[in-house]
């Protein structure tokens, strides 16, 4: 089979979820812009998927997430902006004013919701660990971790629909 014929079967079959991966992979949609479809990717992130898995946190929660980590490696840690590569428009000093933008929002979550939420959310979004070893990391307990987490992904979910919420609030 060709490279080019693996590229295009189902990202399922490509690659299955099994043995050690299984709780450690993801599928997660990923919105491209209204002009595109969306597409499926991989993430990392047991704690996170286990979460919506279970039914303590709701798609929205993981949509702030998903933002949250784009904000950061696009800001934080230099990757290009997924939503302007795809588009094709823009020059260098497009991209820098989105870094900007997605460096002040990171900086803006880690204001408001504190440092340890912010270390929280690398652990559990981006390095994609089990709450279990997150609880170990702080040397708590899981289910401490895990009401922490949910208020967190709660705080998150409002912080970036406040613009939105408001929006709608004022309209009704």
């Amino acid at each position: 089979m060709t490279t080019a014929a693996e590229a295009t079967r189902p990202i399922e079959e490509a690659v299955p979820m099994q043995g050690a991966w299984k709780n450690r992979i993801a599928l997660a949609e990923l919105d491209q812009g209204k002009d595109r479809p969306p597409t499926n990717v991989l993430r990392r992130g047991a704690g996170l998927y286990g979460l919506l898995r279970s039914g303590t946190i709701t798609q929205r929660h993981v949509d702030a997430a998903q933002r949250w980590a784009r904000d950061f490696e696009t800001g934080i840690m230099g990757a290009s902006d997924p939503e302007r590569r795809g588009s094709g428009g823009g020059d260098i000093h497009d991209m820098l004013i989105a870094r900007s933008a997605a460096v002040e929002r990171c900086e803006s979550v880690r204001r408001t919701l504190g440092r340890y939420a912010s270390d929280l959310l690398v652990l559990l979004v981006l390095d994609g660990l089990s709450l279990e070893k997150i609880a170990k990391h702080y040397g708590k307990n899981r289910q401490g971790v895990t009401g922490a987490a949910e208020l967190l992904l709660e705080q998150l979910a409002e912080y970036y629909c406040k613009p939105r919420c408001t929006n709608k609030r004022n309209e009704s």
